[in-house]
């Protein structure tokens, strides 16, 4: 979310300088010596001369997802040149631009570090809680497995035993057997 505002805040500046930047331009002497200082008649109600083309929106636009700040080299003028504006109050507009438009670049470039930086960190720790289940589950597994194995012993050694009462049962049995029949008969 606090991208999304960075992201219209830089656009809305740059945009801004690229508006400011063209009106210094109009303002410049054009090659038959004519100075164009009347800007109020040949903009349009965006404020952008008449004779140029509507920029894109770069807010909304595909290669704006894409890179956040590739529109910025599409709006370098040439290099050939530097302007000299004749009204210093723009120059001031223009450089305070620059500098918001700096920081928000500058803001924007932070805020995706920290978003890289907490996601690998989510990942790491995910990565880490991932593990430590699984070593647990593999330690109660091993558990179960280890007590399903001693029930199992208990069982065979039960059965013995019982086997060995009912030995024993009727081992007393044949014995006590002759001794009553021995015992009757001597009555």
């Amino acid at each position: 979310m606090q991208v999304e505002v960075l992201k219209e805040k830089a656009t809305a500046a740059v945009d801004k300088c690229a508006d400011f930047e063209d009106q210094i331009r109009s303002m410049r002497p054009l090659p038959n010596g004519i100075v164009h200082t009347d800007t109020s008649n040949s903009l349009q109600p965006n404020g952008r001369p008449s004779y140029e083309e509507p920029r894109p929106s770069t807010a909304n636009s595909t290669s704006a997802k894409q890179s956040r700040f590739s529109f910025l080299t599409s709006r370098r003028g040439s290099p050939a040149a530097p302007a000299m504006p004749s009204d210093p109050e723009l120059v001031e507009q223009l450089e305070k631009e620059r500098a918001l438009r700096a920081k928000a670049e500058e803001r924007a470039r932070k805020v995706d570090n920290e978003i890289e930086e907490l996601s690998v960190q989510l990942f790491s720790q995910a990565n880490e809680m991932v593990a430590s289940e699984r070593k647990a589950r593999a330690k109660l597994e091993a558990r179960v497995e280890q007590l399903e194995k001693k029930e199992k012993e208990k069982a065979v050694r039960l059965e013995r035993l019982e086997n060995a009462v009912s030995r024993i049962d009727r081992v007393k049995a044949l014995l006590a057997a002759p001794a009553s029949v021995s015992g009757a008969k001597k009555d």
